[in-house]
């Protein structure tokens, strides 16, 4: 009996294709990862530490809902039709939620008497906005034949391409702001 494993070619140097779905998951696992962070950094008197994650926090949640926004939702449109309208509606209106909230952040002092209150609430909603993104957007998509390889590569692409762009200066600016104390 031949060893199947010996039979298969070796794929060293290949990357595995990225699945559309798992792709935005990790992304929602990591920054619910990082919000856990803030909670238990929360406690402490470190305004310095605190406004470095929420920037990143905010950072990485721009990051993802422009990949939605640009990428993902107009290809979810596509295969749901009219079934997908309110769910991505619902969405995008969300998206509008939790940029108002990082903006405040963006230009709050990580001293501020609000600040962990806006990240408590920016957590909470992204919270729930992601487990109905899962729950629903996602269950219904996995009823139909999107591409989920060639999406998740291109969103992986551009994800790449937004996370290595160079910061402009309103970037630094936002910071420095945040980090006053």
């Amino acid at each position: 009996m031949k060893n199947l494993a010996a039979t298969k070619p070796k794929q060293r140097g290949l990357l595995k294709p990225h699945h559309a779905l798992e792709l935005l998951a990790a992304d929602h696992r990591s920054a619910l990862g990082m919000f856990a962070d803030y909670e238990r950094l929360r406690k402490s008197d470190d305004s310095a530490a605190k406004g470095k994650l929420a920037l990143r926090l905010c950072h990485l949640l721009t990051l993802h809902a422009h990949l939605e926004e640009e990428i993902f939702y107009p290809a979810a449109a596509a295969v749901l039709a009219a079934r997908g309208a309110a769910l991505l509606g619902q969405s995008r209106v969300e998206h509008d939620a939790l940029a108002h909230l990082m903006h405040r952040l963006e230009h709050m002092a990580a001293s501020h008497a609000l600040f962990d209150a806006t990240v408590a609430v920016l957590g909470s909603y992204f919270r729930r906005h992601t487990e109905e993104e899962e729950d629903e957007l996602f269950g219904a998509l996995r009823r139909t034949n999107l591409d989920f390889a060639g999406l998740g590569e291109r969103l992986a692409s551009r994800q790449l391409e937004l996370a290595t762009r160079p910061p402009d200066r309103r970037t630094f600016r936002e910071g420095r702001r945040v980090m006053a104390q």
